[in-house]
C-alpha cells in the first residue's frame, strides 16, 4: 500500500525564507501582511470546489501552495532583481517576470504529476491554482506595502484582491491543463509543460505590460474574454467528469459491492454533501475514502 502523501520540509522552508524575507521589507506596513491573506478567502473554495470530486490529497494541496509561495517566489525574485538592475525594470515587468515566474510555478505543476497525482486536465488546473494562488500571496505583501507607502492602498487591493485575484493561477492553469492531458494520454510531459508555457508566458506578459501600454483597454479585454473562456471550459470539464462517473458506477457496483444509496450519491456531489452531514467524523472518513476509491476507479476507466 502507497504510504499517503506529507507536507515536504524543504518547501515549508522555502516558504519561510519567501515570506520571512518579504516581511522584512514590509515591517513597516504590518497591515499589507494581513491584506494578502484576504483574497485567499474567496480564491481557495474556488479550487476545492473545482476539486471536490475527486479531492486531491490535502499534502499535496499544501505542497502546491508552498511550491508557489517559497521555492517560485524566491528563485523567480532572484532573476527579476537581476534584471531589474542590470537592464531595467520595465524590462523585468514584461520579459524577466512572465520567463521566471511562469517557470517556476510549472515545475511545481509538474512536481505534482512526477509523483502520480495528476490524472487529469481538471487535475493539473486544481495544482496550478494551488501553485498560483501561493505565489500571489507572497507577491500581494510587498504590493500592498509599497502602496500604503505611497497612499495607494485602495485602488491597489482592489486591482489586485478583489479585480485580479486569480492572475497568476490564470497564467499557469494553461500548463496544468497540458501536463494533465499529457498524463492522461501517455505523452511526454515536458512537451506538454513547454506547450503551457508557450500560453502562459505571452499572457502574463501582456497583462504586465497592459500597466503601461496605451493599448490597456484592448489587452485588458482580451484576458477578460480569455478568463470567461477558461472558466466555462473548466466548468463543462468537472460537469464531464461527473457525468463519466455517473455511467460507469453501474459497471462498478458488482466489483465494489456498492450499496443501492452509494450508487445514488457517488456520482452526485450535492446528494454527497447532504449525506455527510448526519454522519460522525469517523463514518465521514471512512465514507470519504470508499467514494474517492470508487470515483478513480470510475475516472480511469
Amino acid at each position: 500500500m502507497t504510504p499517503p502523501p506529507r507536507i515536504r520540509k524543504s518547501l515549508v522552508v522555502a516558504t519561510l525564507l519567501a515570506v520571512g524575507a518579504v516581511v522584512v521589507l514590509a515591517w513597516q506596513t504590518p497591515t499589507a501582511i494581513a491584506l494578502a491573506v484576504v483574497p485567499l478567502l474567496y480564491t481557495v473554495p474556488l479550487f476545492v470546489w473545482l476539486d471536490r470530486l475527486e479531492p486531491e490529497p490535502r499534502a499535496m494541496r499544501w505542497n502546491a501552495f508552498f511550491w508557489g509561495a517559497g521555492i517560485s517566489v524566491l528563485v523567480a525574485s532572484f532573476f527579476n532583481d537581476l534584471t531589474s538592475a542590470s537592464v531595467g525594470v520595465a524590462a523585468a515587468a514584461v520579459i524577466s517576470a512572465p520567463i521566471s515566474e511562469e517557470i517556476m510555478k510549472t515545475l511545481g505543476i509538474s512536481s505534482a504529476a512526477k509523483r502520480r497525482h495528476i490524472d487529469s486536465p481538471l487535475d493539473g488546473a486544481v495544482y496550478a491554482g494551488y501553485v498560483g494562488l501561493g505565489f500571489a500571496a507572497v507577491e500581494n505583501i510587498i504590493y500592498f506595502s509599497e502602496a500604503i507607502s505611497e497612499d495607494a492602498l485602495g485602488i491597489t487591493f482592489v486591482l489586485r484582491g478583489l479585480f485580479s485575484p486569480l492572475a497568476h493561477p490564470y497564467f499557469c492553469v494553461w500548463a496544468g491543463l497540458a501536463i494533465g492531458k499529457a498524463v492522461q494520454r501517455g505523452r511526454s510531459r515536458r512537451a506538454a509543460a513547454i506547450r503551457g508555457l508557450a500560453i502562459g508566458i505571452p499572457l502574463h506578459a501582456t497583462w504586465n505590460l497592459g500597466a503601461v501600454s496605451p493599448m490597456f483597454s484592448v489587452l485588458l479585454l482580451g484576458h477578460i474574454v480569455l478568463f470567461v473562456v477558461l472558466v466555462f471550459r473548466l466548468r463543462r470539464m468537472r460537469r464531464a467528469e461527473v457525468q463519466l462517473v455517473r455511467e460507469r458506477l453501474a459497471q462498478l457496483a458488482f466489483a465494489h459491492n456498492l450499496s443501492p444509496i452509494e450508487l445514488d450519491t457517488y456520482g452526485d456531489l450535492r446528494a454527497t454533501a447532504r449525506l455527510r452531514r448526519h454522519m460522525s467524523r469517523e463514518q465521514r472518513r471512512a465514507f470519504d475514502e470508499r467514494r474517492l476509491a470508487v470515483t478513480k476507479a470510475a475516472l480511469r476507466g
